[in-house]
């Protein structure tokens, strides 16, 4: 019901605020006219003082998912809207809900799930949940709030900040990325132990090989030097601690790419969790140490587009159906049981699995990462692939008879997508704390946090010319000194009635740092 209804909350700051994204005649209207309709709803609904944009800004009947750079870009994305259009009337693709048993492997994609992920990308914004699935009031509803007992004596505590997927796109460039940093760097790169998902091989031996603006075929990533530069920090922050390589793209170049990419990854001294150099690696669990506490990483990936892991080497890659119905993640529990074994105090899974352009988890996936959090009692899952932001859950295992932290997905993190959901990415902040209770040692989280970050774009002469990830409540507070153009403040209002929406309603925003 929160999801629905608290479009009218605080509405005097939310109008004002909102007008300040519009035109003036837009402005002028939506102060007239809305503003005395939201005071009407406001004497039946009391939600707690935040100032939000009104979420009747969006209408996502006629909403556009992607906006695009260029003018063969925007010619291209034209073409497809008009070949769903002309199929959305004939009523051969007509997808109100999600598709439950949609499971988004390219390997064994039908050409109606095919057409089905376009729809959701190009054509019609999906902002619902499935059908009598629960999910969105589940999610949208809960206070999330952590129930650390007031007997737990901490001891020592670290920080882990977690960003999402890492992902070579043509418009990110030494050139365009200057500045890229400059907003939230020293707060994602300050924490002791900072984590992301590396979506490319990084094989130098092999040309380096990007999404373009519009993607219309298979496309093979593979990250060179300059572009792992810019993803660990521009050379000015500390970077990275350990990143997931289990994704839809780990093979595309192939074993050897794979292997090349771990080579260079040890080279860096950033730790990896995912895939393997051998037989041996299987069970090898990175557990790292901070402040006293050990952490082990686990992962997985859904798919591997259309690679898979050679027969006689089942140990590259973690590659699990986590997509559809009952998967075998015995190697899952296997890895997590040996990370307790190697002194892992916590464990945390990172899954890349879920479906994209979806404003919710479907029900498949949210079951099988409860699943998963009963079988290996990971304490932190960090999930990803639906290349947007998604709701988090705070899961209480009757099984462990612990509450698990659950990241469906913080979004694309270092990447610039068309599609607009993309542009607002999730930095996880978590504090995790050892201590003592009844005479016993536990390690919990005490502390979830969240940034929303905006990767803004200065694009000049149909071209990104600028990027750089701005504070989203800075943007929010002052629009007017970061947002200089009618289409980055037209995209911000409606990415914050995304966010306020779909992702983190204003009764969980004590979440937001």
């Amino acid at each position: 019901m929160h999801a629905e209804i608290c479009s009218c909350q605080h509405v005097a700051t939310s109008a004002y605020t909102a007008s300040a994204f519009l035109p003036n005649a837009s402005a002028n209207c939506l102060l007239k006219f809305y503003l005395p309709y939201c005071f009407v709803c406001l004497r039946n609904y009391n939600y707690p003082h935040y100032p939000v944009f009104c979420r009747r800004l969006v209408n996502y009947r006629s909403y556009q998912p992607v906006i695009t750079i260029s003018r063969k870009g925007w010619l291209l994305v034209k073409t497809i809207r008009f070949q769903y259009h002309l199929l959305y009337l004939l009523r051969i693709v007509r997808f109100p809900r999600p598709w439950r048993e949609h499971h988004e492997d390219p390997a064994r994609m039908s050409t109606k799930m095919q057409l089905y992920l376009g729809y959701k990308y190009y054509f019609k914004a999906m902002v619902e949940d499935e059908v009598r699935s629960g999910i969105k009031a589940a999610l949208l509803n809960s206070e999330l709030k952590l129930d650390t007992p007031a007997d737990f004596h901490i001891s020592n505590t670290y920080t882990l900040h977690a960003g999402g997927d890492l992902i070579p796109y043509t418009a990110i460039t030494p050139d365009t990325c200057k500045h890229l940093w400059n907003h939230v760097g020293d707060f994602f790169f300050g924490a002791d132990l900072v984590v992301a998902n590396l979506e490319s091989p990084a094989d130098f031996s092999k040309p380096y090989s990007a999404a373009p603006e519009v993607m219309l075929n298979d496309m093979y990533f593979n990250i060179d030097a300059p572009t792992w530069n810019i993803f660990n920090g521009n050379g000015q922050h500390k970077g990275y601690d350990l990143v997931s390589i289990a994704n839809n793209h780990s093979l595309d170049q192939g074993e050897e790419g794979l292997q090349n990419t771990i080579a260079f990854l040890n080279k860096q001294g950033v730790a990896r969790t995912g895939a393997a150099e051998s037989a041996i690696g299987i069970h090898t669990v990175p557990v790292l140490e901070r402040k006293g506490i050990k952490t082990g990483f686990i992962a997985a990936t859904f798919s591997l587009n259309k690679m898979q892991v050679p027969p006689h080497q089942p140990w590259l890659c973690n590659h699990i159906l986590l997509n559809e119905e009952n998967p075998d993640i015995s190697r899952l529990i296997d890895q997590a049981d040996i990370a307790r074994a190697n002194g892992a105090d916590c464990v945390v899974a990172m899954l890349h699995m879920g479906c994209a352009y979806q404003a919710f988890p479907g029900s498949i996936v949210r079951n099988n990462i409860h699943r998963i959090c009963d079988a290996t009692n990971a304490d932190i899952i960090i999930a990803g692939h639906p290349h947007h932001a998604q709701p988090i859950e705070l899961y209480h295992s009757t099984v462990t008879g612990k509450q698990h932290v659950i990241i469906y997905s913080l979004g694309d993190f270092i990447a610039y997508d068309i599609y607009k959901w993309g542009h607002l990415t999730l930095l996880l902040h978590l504090e995790i704390s050892k201590g003592m209770r009844d005479g016993k040692q536990e390690t919990r989280v005490t502390r979830i946090g969240l940034k929303p970050a905006y990767m803004h774009a200065k694009i000049q002469q149909q071209q990104v010319t600028d990027l750089q990830l701005l504070d989203y409540q800075q943007v929010k507070q002052s629009p007017n000194t970061y947002l200089k153009g009618k289409q980055s403040q037209q995209e911000f209002a409606e990415l914050t009635d995304f966010f306020e929406r779909f992702v983190l309603p204003p009764h969980q925003q004590h979440l937001l740092i």
